[in-house]
This record gives structure tokens, sequence and C-alpha cells, in this order.
């Protein structure tokens, strides 16, 4: 009994040795986890400025558009002579109603699409009899009831354009009346303060009605005589798109 009893016990004992050994043997390094790899960025080259070449010859800079204001006016003077009076005196016309824009560049031109308009059927004098006249017969502004000017081109003023200060110089461009065109000059006192531009334009020389296919006024038992000579000047104000 005792013989068998230790023999299995030492079988039990073996049968654990082996186990613990089992268990107990050289442990597993764990494998290296590689370093990370590290990922180039692809930088996209600095953009490159490219100067810009300008052609042949000289380069304007527009200023801006300017836009005219409906408190524009253009005052038309015509020496007459009435009936019963003893002096020769003027009559005098305004015209209101102007529209339009400019834009005025560094070398002293305007856009092609330059435009003032006044509407002439707004001419009002101190006599209604005389404006009715001048308006229907005259200026026969049914047909044609705009003056029209396009700018072309200034001298003498200090370009680009000071954003303040007074000015004077000359202004040169067409003007369109009776359905006849013109090449006309102003000259001209300007005064600007930032966006805004007031300006007092005169007519030199003076036009004549046959330069615009007009005859001078005659109205029977009223008007003696007129002179051939049409004195304009022209206040204009207006104000630079911001």
């Amino acid at each position: 009994m005792t013989s068998r009893y230790l023999d299995r016990v030492t079988v039990l004992l073996a049968a654990a040795s082996l186990l613990l050994a089992a268990c107990g043997g050289a442990a597993v390094a764990p494998s290296a986890t590689p370093a990370p790899t590290a990922v180039a960025t692809a930088t996209a080259p600095a953009p490159t400025a490219t100067a810009a070449t300008s052609a042949t010859g000289v380069t304007t800079v527009a200023t801006g558009t300017w836009t005219i204001s409906d408190t524009s006016k253009a005052t038309v003077r015509v020496r007459e002579q009435l009936v019963g009076v003893n002096l020769p005196s003027d009559a005098v016309l305004v015209a209101t109603g102007a529209t339009g824009t400019f834009v005025l560049k560094d070398d002293g031109t305007f856009s092609p699409d330059s435009k003032i308009t006044f509407d002439l059927t707004t001419l009002a004098s101190d006599q209604r009899d005389r404006d009715n006249f001048v308006k229907m017969d005259t200026l026969q502004t049914r047909q044609f009831p705009k003056a029209e000017f396009v700018p072309t081109k200034t001298s003498g003023l200090t370009l680009p354009m000071p954003a303040s200060g007074e000015f004077t110089f000359k202004l040169t461009g067409q003007i369109t009346i009776h359905g006849k065109t013109k090449e006309v000059t102003f000259d001209v006192v300007a005064k600007r303060s930032g966006n805004d531009l007031t300006a007092t334009a005169t007519a030199t020389p003076t036009w004549k009605f046959g330069d615009f296919g007009m005859s001078a006024p005659s109205v029977p038992f009223r008007v003696v005589s007129v002179v051939d000579e049409i004195r304009v000047v022209v206040d204009l104000v207006a104000t630079a798109k911001a």
C-alpha cells in the first residue's frame, strides 16, 4: 500500500514539474515596433509675381467715374433789342435736367462713353412767350429735345487730378444741338473736395446760331433784333463713384 501510494505521489510530482517547466519557459521578447515612417509633405511653391508689361506708348489710368448731378445747369445769354425799349438787353435762359457720366484718364482724355446731357425743354427765362418761341421755333425741341456734350480732352489740368484743390484748365469736346455737332472749347474753373466736384465752364469762343443750323430768333412787333452770338456758361456738379 505504502509503496503504491509513494509511486503515485512521485508520478504526480513529476507531472507537476513538467507543467511548471512548460509554463516557466523563457519569455518571448515582444516584437520590436517599427519606428513610424515620416511622411514627406509636399509644399506648394510660393506664387511668383508677374510683372505687367505695358504696350509701347503712353499708358493711361482712369481716375474714376463721375456722375452728373441734376443740380447742374446751363445758362444761355443772347443780346436782344425789344420793341419799345431804348437799350438792348440780355435774354437769359436756363436749362436744367442734366444727366450723364464721364471718366477722365490720367493723360487728360476721356473714356469714349463719357457724355453730359441737358434737357432743352426745361429752358426758361423771365418771359414765357420768349421761352415758347425759342423752344418751338428756334431749337425745335419736339424733334431735338436734348443738348449732348461729349468731352474729349483737357489741357492745363494737373494730372492725375489731386483729391482736393482748385483748378483752371481748358475742356474740349463735341456738342450736338438741333441735330448738328460742333467741336467747342470751354474755359473751366473747378473745385474738388474728395468725391465732390463743382465747375464753371464758359464757352470760348462764343457760338453762332448758324453753327447748329438755326437762325437767330425774329419775332415781329416784339423783337427788333437779336445779336448772332450765343454765350453759354455751364455750372456743373458731379460726384465720383466711391
